[in-house]
């Protein structure tokens, strides 16, 4: 009879443990390796497409400091676009954010909604990490007041996750600058702040008619910074503004969001 119960103990535990491996395989290592995979697939994706920052950075400076412009009224020959390659690979492309000494150096796509990019990659097949998105409602080459800026938040730092970072102060002020680069050109990006706001913040609109408009949006937008430079909200009224936002979690529903604005 002990030997029954012993044989029919071990079985019990080898039972036992084939689920709890079947179960760990199916629900943390395969999703793991997934993940792992898209994120290998990504980054070389992106390192078939990405431009050279360096020379964009150094565009981008001259075009601040007006010598672009003169360039160009001497020049024939069209300016070349940093983006092209991204572009001719992925139509949806509008522009590629760099942030320096950040994980944050991403394509920015934008198509007719807010939804596809969410789950879908460079490629447009379905990718976990999706890609930082220009929200619909705004225009395609950065033209308007407000241009947002949407991506995910992940624990591995992928993705706007290194915007979060932005809160602590010191972060904030070491890494003042970023770089846009478009079919267009490139442009220095000056941050003036980091806000923290519920997801459906006015902070949100995209439709800004007149000056009093803008102005009540800018302050709305100071006020609800977690940290800022002194710049005011008038000052801010004939800037254009760019917004990357992302999910947080420091309540339900909460979004971080790091607010620049075009220096070119």
């Amino acid at each position: 009879m002990k030997k029954i119960i012993i044989i029919v103990s071990v079985l019990l535990l080898l039972s036992v443990g084939a689920y709890a491996g079947c179960r760990f395989g199916k629900d943390v290592y395969l999703p793991k390796k997934r993940t792992a995979e898209a994120l290998d697939k990504q980054e070389k994706l992106f390192d078939r497409v990405r431009p050279d920052t360096e020379k964009a950075s150094q565009a981008a400076r001259e075009r601040a400091e007006g010598k672009t412009a003169a360039m160009t009224e001497n020049s024939t020959e069209a300016a070349e676009s940093p983006i092209a390659e991204c572009s001719e690979f992925c139509p949806d492309t509008v522009g590629w954010l760099d942030i320096p000494d950040t994980r944050l150096s991403y394509p920015i796509v934008q198509c007719s909604d807010n939804s596809f990019y969410l789950n879908h990659g460079l490629d447009r097949e379905s990718d976990p990490f999706g890609l930082p998105f220009l929200d619909y409602r705004c225009k395609g080459d950065f033209s308007g007041y407000n241009s947002i800026i949407y991506a995910h938040n992940f624990e591995n730092m992928d993705m706007f996750a290194n915007v979060g970072l932005f809160r602590d102060r010191e972060y904030f002020d070491s890494h003042s600058k970023g770089l846009l680069m478009t079919d267009k050109g490139s442009e220095e990006i000056e941050f003036f702040a980091y806000v923290s706001v519920p997801a459906d913040s006015p902070v949100y609109n995209t439709v800004f008619i007149t000056e009093k408009e803008k102005k009540a949006y800018a302050e709305l937008l100071l006020h609800s910074a977690v940290c800022r430079t002194d710049i005011s909200a008038e000052d801010l009224t004939d800037k254009r503004l760019i917004l990357l936002s992302t999910c947080t979690f420091e309540y339900k529903d909460a979004r971080g969001i790091l607010a620049g604005y075009l220096c070119g």
